[in-house]
């Protein structure tokens, strides 16, 4: 794993972070550079002298929910400002530089739309608010909605949209002027398996066609398939930095869970029961069944083909477990021997 030594039984230990400096080819710096980030509200200190680049491709941003997540993210996009250290998206400061604003596409964590308006219409209007025309907007709303499979949707009422597809119009508003970089945070929690394998598929086009993507998740199997690296942070700290593959052996001997949402939890839980790695199964309610595995990436794989397949409609999917607190603290553990 990049910049990160081996511990005993090979574990990955944490140490200092590279400086910002160029990227490889020396045309240009990093899309994202941080440098002796420190940001604190009151007593709480939310990141603490964190220094790390992000490159292109795409980079999953994962720790638990209150490692400082959500903080980095706000500082990227120049919504706040640093306490100590430097903040650079492409070279230049986002808190004082507009220009460096206008590179970044941000899709906010959450659900709120405007209800009343249809998809269109809030992507266009968002377009609109970052300095397009109103017909380039529309025209440009329209197209990445397709893209996004909407469809007729994109025509209804937000009101009327699940999970999946508010998630969706949050990401075309994000990539409508067309960023640099694409911020993301916790763009697949809760959404059900067909919106998540087109959102991670436009993901990766993004990539290929040149634009840096980070996705913030809490759930490191989530990126399993479309990261190019990873950055583990816990308590405002870099912990590790490197290939999902890598940090992915840390969590082998932790069995993962996944809960689904579904009308038909019994025919999912005898559809979960023959995948690679699933240890057991747990119908919590009428609604709701937790697979434990060893092998999430083989349930996530086979959850668009139990909906298509065989009938049974899933609303949902989340990772309600701690599984990345055992990896955290097992590289505690090992960075203090």
């Amino acid at each position: 794993m990049e910049g990160l030594p081996h511990g005993k039984n090979g574990g990955v230990r944490m140490n200092a972070a590279k400086p910002i400096s160029s990227d490889a080819a020396g045309v240009g710096p990093e899309p994202v550079a941080f440098c002796g980030v420190s940001r604190g509200f009151g007593q709480i200190l939310a990141l603490n002298e964190l220094s790390v680049t992000v490159g292109s491709g795409i980079t999953g941003l994962v720790g638990p929910n209150g490692a400082g997540k959500t903080t980095f993210i706000n500082l990227l996009v120049g919504m706040l400002r640093p306490s100590q250290g430097t903040v650079r998206v492409f070279g230049a400061d986002p808190w004082e530089d507009a220009s460096a604003r206008a590179k970044v596409g941000y899709c906010p964590d959450g659900e709120r739309l405007w209800d009343w308006m249809t998809g269109v219409d809030i992507v266009a209007t968002l377009g609109v608010f970052s300095g397009m025309t109103q017909a380039d907007a529309k025209s440009a709303a329209t197209g990445a909605l397709a893209c996004l499979d909407m469809g007729s949707a994109s025509l209804r009422p937000a009101r009327e949209y699940s999970k999946g597809m508010r998630q969706k119009v949050k990401l075309a508003q994000a990539m409508i002027h067309r960023p640099s970089l694409l911020v993301l945070d916790e763009p697949l929690n809760g959404v059900d398996p067909l919106s998540r394998v087109q959102i991670l598929s436009k993901l990766r086009d993004l990539a290929a066609a040149g634009t840096a993507v980070l996705v913030s998740s809490h759930v490191l199997h989530e990126l399993d398939v479309v990261a190019d690296q990873v950055v583990l942070i816990h308590r405002g700290r870099l912990l590790a930095r490197g290939p999902v593959a890598d940090i992915r052996t840390l969590m082998d001997e932790h069995p993962h869970t996944v809960r689904l949402v579904t009308p038909k939890p019994r025919h999912a839980a005898r559809a979960l029961v023959g995948i690679d790695g699933v240890v057991g199964i747990q119908i919590r309610d009428d609604e709701t069944l937790d697979a434990l595995t060893r092998n999430p990436s083989a349930v996530y794989a086979a959850l668009p083909s139990i909906t298509l397949d065989e009938g049974i409609p899933i609303r949902s999917v989340s990772s309600p477990d701690s599984g990345l607190e055992a990896v955290f603290r097992y590289l505690v553990k090992e960075d203090s021997r």
